[in-house]
């Protein structure tokens, strides 16, 4: 991973300053790590068929995150980092109390309190994003001030700022994939597997999140009500682009049986209904155990639109 080092000249605004240098090369550094630590999150998530899910998003982070890396740690630095620095030298200086890094994570807080407002405003919610944008600041304000007073003590600019950041993210990623690799191949880190239920267990009604329903019978009879369906004429132009809810729905009776899905070899239900396009649909099997699910993939498969059913007792 190669993100190149600034040329060390003479400070020149605050592009230039050490501060700016320091915030960003932590914040590209972190971000990586972030990605890795969140891939191997999610090696127990059910991808539900969408193929390489966060294997590919990891993926295109390493071959395009040396070029863009550099400029959202810049960019994170000038809307964050630095407003917080600015504030914790500030309150230091006026009140003289305590160190000033410890003024600058401090000072994080209001200044993402500001940008998650701006975001509640839009509808997003505003506690857990404050917190988000406040956390992925600590490591650039305190990487900002262990660079300054090396700077002080060495009495020259920190060289190789950039390159010394990227390695160490790189050398952090190698680290926790290799911990992946040997958790996922000892047993310590599981992978998903979906839930093996028998028929009496997948018996029952099942829901999505617009009323849609399938009833499964313990007889074998199935009953759906508003599940959509692909047709002949279900994706003609103008409509794919609309996901699911342009689709057709159904509202047939006809049988189920426990089957495979039509890739990775999961475990599915196959209903069969008159008057809903094909002869039977597919609803593969997921979720867990104690929370299983059925879902069936629409459209694209390279990027399709997912109808998910959840178990609803009685």
């Amino acid at each position: 991973m190669r993100w190149g080092n600034a040329r060390e000249a003479r400070p020149r605004g605050t592009w230039s300053d050490v501060r700016m240098r320091a915030a960003g090369a932590a914040c590209a550094a972190q971000l990586p790590v972030a990605g890795m630590v969140a891939f191997t999150l999610t090696l127990d998530n059910d991808s539900r068929g969408t193929g390489g899910g966060p294997a590919l998003g990891l993926a295109c982070l390493f071959v395009f995150g040396p070029l863009l890396l550099p400029v959202v740690g810049l960019l994170h630095s000038a809307v964050l980092t630095l407003p917080a620095v600015g504030l914790g030298r500030l309150g230091a200086a006026r009140l003289g109390r305590g160190p000033e890094w410890a003024w600058s994570l401090a000072c994080l807080l209001p200044v993402a309190a500001a940008w998650a407002a701006c975001f509640a405003v839009l509808g997003a919610p505003f506690v857990g994003p404050a917190l988000w944008i406040a956390a992925s600041g600590i490591l650039p304000a305190l990487h900002v001030a262990y660079c300054r007073r090396r700077e002080e003590r060495l009495g020259r600019p920190l060289r190789k700022v950039w390159i010394l950041s990227g390695l160490t993210s790189l050398g952090v990623c190698v680290a926790v994939f290799g911990g992946a690799v040997v958790g996922t191949a000892t047993g310590l880190i599981k992978e998903y597997e979906p839930p093996a239920l028998t028929a009496a267990q997948l018996a029952g009604t099942w829901r999505g999140e617009d009323g849609e329903r399938l009833r499964l019978g313990a007889d074998g009879r199935a009953v759906v009500t508003g599940l959509p369906y692909e047709s002949s004429h279900a994706y003609e132009a103008g409509d794919a682009s609309g996901g699911s809810d342009r689709l057709p729905r159904c509202d047939s009776t006809g049988t189920w049986r426990i089957g495979e899905a039509q890739y990775e070899d999961r475990p599915a239900v196959v209903v069969a209904v008159e008057g809903c396009g094909s002869d039977s649909q597919t609803w593969t099997i997921g979720g867990t155990a104690a929370e299983p699910e059925l879902f069936v993939l629409f459209g694209d498969p390279d990027s399709p639109d997912i109808e998910v059913l959840v178990r609803r007792r009685g």
